[in-house]
């Protein structure tokens, strides 16, 4: 649903038209964007987003959804939308040249994976994102909340206490005149993409390469003859185009093939396409539709049993592989590609972006409501920028790849971009009290190291999971735990949850085990802090009586899989489980000292 505010008529100032502006300005109304203000509003943060165009998006764009981003859409609550709309990622089919017709190799991008009780989604779906926005519209709508379209940032004043902005509003009318308006915010968020204004202004470093010789054509064209279920893929990236009846680009002529690929979509008869290879003349393609037709045509093999229709949309890349050194400073912070630009292969873009916003939003949540210090939000900064790092690290190496090598390799997906091993171990506000007590129990073992002066090497940062060990740590994504029994006395019927079903972007979720610490002192330690920031779950071993001092918790559960102890509480210490509003692991610690420890680098003093 997209309710968008529609041109207002000329004044010589907006100010008095409006009432009190919201706490928050988000500055782009693309998916960073949306899902920042979808968590705020989740918080009781009043947001205005605005977008300087005038018509909403087409396009699939960045239509791989990864499933971390298939979590973390349950705690907005879309993921039913989501996946009712959202095709599974299709099988690739690579042709032969230069007929065309004969498939020389089916293979999948991303073999099919069974569900665990963890990970409730292990497999990427696609859906196009001009879709995907639509939802996302839909949610802002529940709250109230609508992008207003046509509305363009113009400069801004960066102040100790807050941000003055001059906006353009033309509403949905591209060629209106417009009002300006000036109005002053508590914090702004720019979402508007590399090319925009916000990290410009805010004089942001912006670091990087642009890889002149890997060009793009990308788009979404109607064809009649392809199975909808295939990824289907003709010719050789790391070739030029072959050019035979082309008079605007009769300069580049080569004798091998491009390589071309044709994504089926959720829309009958509609394929996502990449024109990828060396020296693309972008203009002769992008401009001219018929010149695109005829290219489709040349390099599929001339194919009779083709036809090559409707183009809706239809753009050109050039990778830029950037990104900033920091998210913000003062009171002004970016999130998404305005942050970080990289190659498409690998689908990490827009899921990343989704991950700045949850790392952003309930920092920026309690900041607004005075519950903890501006300078939590100098953590966005360190825990992200290591992440987006090493995301441009992989994605390059996929381009890399796809340029060098003619096989399948470089279009298959890694386990590691599916990003649920993305942490932030190394983050100043994590505490992990066990793995400070393994630590100290290996040093007791290898006691004779420091006979011969080895000196232990600091932990690297290992921002994707890359080389983890299976043990959860503090800073780790969160796993779920099926098979929760309510066994509090006010429930009737004793039903089954998830333990996804419970955590939420608006506070943290305390698990408590009572086998390793004590319910009455930690449900006292927590009753200490604001009410509605945190929630207390106890859970107990099947069959195991109910636990005393538990009556002050707001859930009670029986891990009838045992799942919830198993991913937890699999060691014999630390019975106290602190998970984030963003879903991951804040803290594991002992008792309520551990608690007070970790909760003292959130809440304001």
């Amino acid at each position: 649903m997209l309710s968008l505010r529609q041109h207002l008529p000329h004044t010589p100032s907006m100010d008095t038209l409006r009432p009190s502006p919201s706490p928050v300005l988000i500055v782009g109304g693309g998916p960073s964007g949306l899902v920042l203000a979808i968590i705020l509003l989740q918080n009781g943060i009043p947001v205005r987003i605005i977008e300087k165009s005038a018509v909403p998006r087409l396009g699939q764009r960045g239509a791989g959804i990864m499933p971390r981003s298939l979590e973390l859409f349950m705690y907005i609550g879309i993921i039913d939308q989501v996946m009712k709309l959202a095709i599974p990622m299709p099988r690739a089919k690579m042709y032969k040249l230069p007929e065309g017709n004969q498939c020389t190799h089916e293979f999948e991008m991303a073999p099919p994976t069974n569900p665990t009780p963890a990970n409730p989604f292990l497999n990427p779906v696609m859906l196009g994102q001009d879709r995907l926005e639509k939802i996302y519209h839909a949610k802002l709508a529940e709250y109230g909340c609508s992008v207003e379209l046509g509305t363009e940032l113009l400069s801004f004043e960066n102040k100790s206490d807050g941000v003055d902005v001059k906006l353009l509003v033309r509403g949905m009318d591209p060629n209106a005149e417009g009002v300006v308006e000036n109005t002053t915010y508590e914090w702004m968020v720019g979402t508007d993409g590399a090319r925009g204004v916000v990290r410009k202004q805010l004089g942001l470093s912006f670091l990087g390469e642009t890889r002149t010789v890997e060009n793009f054509v990308v788009g979404d064209i109607c064809v009649d003859g392809l199975s909808q279920n295939h990824w289907h893929m003709w010719g050789d990236a790391g070739s030029t185009l072959q050019v035979t009846h082309f008079p605007l680009l009769t300069s580049l002529f080569y004798s091998s093939f491009h390589r071309i690929s044709l994504r089926g979509t959720e829309t009958p008869n509609l394929f996502n396409f990449v024109v990828a290879g060396k020296h693309i003349n972008h203009a002769a393609l992008y401009t001219d539709q018929d010149s695109l037709r005829k290219c489709f045509s040349e390099n599929t093999g001339r194919r009779d049993d083709l036809k090559f229709g409707t183009i809706p949309w239809v753009s050109h890349y050039t990778p830029n592989i950037r990104m900033v050194n920091k998210f913000g400073k003062g009171r002004v912070y970016i999130a998404g590609d305005a942050g970080h630009v990289h190659s498409p292969t690998g689908g990490q873009g827009m899921n990343t972006g989704i991950q700045d916003s949850f790392n952003l939003g309930w920092k920026l949540a309690l900041i607004v409501k005075k519950l903890a210090p501006p300078s939590l939000i100098e953590t966005y900064t360190e825990e992200r920028i290591p992440v987006i790092a090493e995301m441009l690290n992989q994605t390059t190496k996929i381009l890399n790849r796809t340029f060098k090598e003619k096989d399948e390799g470089p279009w298959k997906t890694p386990g590691s971009l599916f990003q649920l091993g993305v942490n932030y171990r190394w983050s100043s506000i994590i505490i992990d009290e066990r793995r400070s007590l393994e630590i100290e129990r290996e040093a007791e073992e290898d006691d004779y190291l420091r006979d011969y002066e080895f000196d232990e090497e600091e932990e690297k940062i290992d921002s994707y999971g890359l080389d983890v060990d299976g043990r959860l740590r503090a800073g780790d994504r969160a796993p779920d735990a099926p098979g929760l029994i309510d066994r509090g006395p006010r429930i009737q019927s004793k039903r089954s949850c998830r333990l996804f079903h419970i955590v939420g972007t608006s506070y943290h979720t305390v698990l408590v085990f009572p086998e390793l610490a004590n319910c009455k002192s930690v449900l006292n330690a927590i009753s200490l802090y604001p009410k509605g920031v945190i929630r207390s779950v106890i859970i107990s071993r099947r069959g195991r009586p109910i636990p005393s001092g538990w009556e002050s918790a707001d859930y009670l559960f029986e891990d009838h899989g045992g799942h919830a102890h198993d991913m937890y509480a699999s060691s014999d210490v630390c019975g106290v489980i602190i998970i984030r509003p963003d879903v991951m692991v804040g803290a594991i610690v002992r008792g309520p000292e551990g608690l007070h420890r970790y909760f003292r680098g959130i809440f304001t003093r």
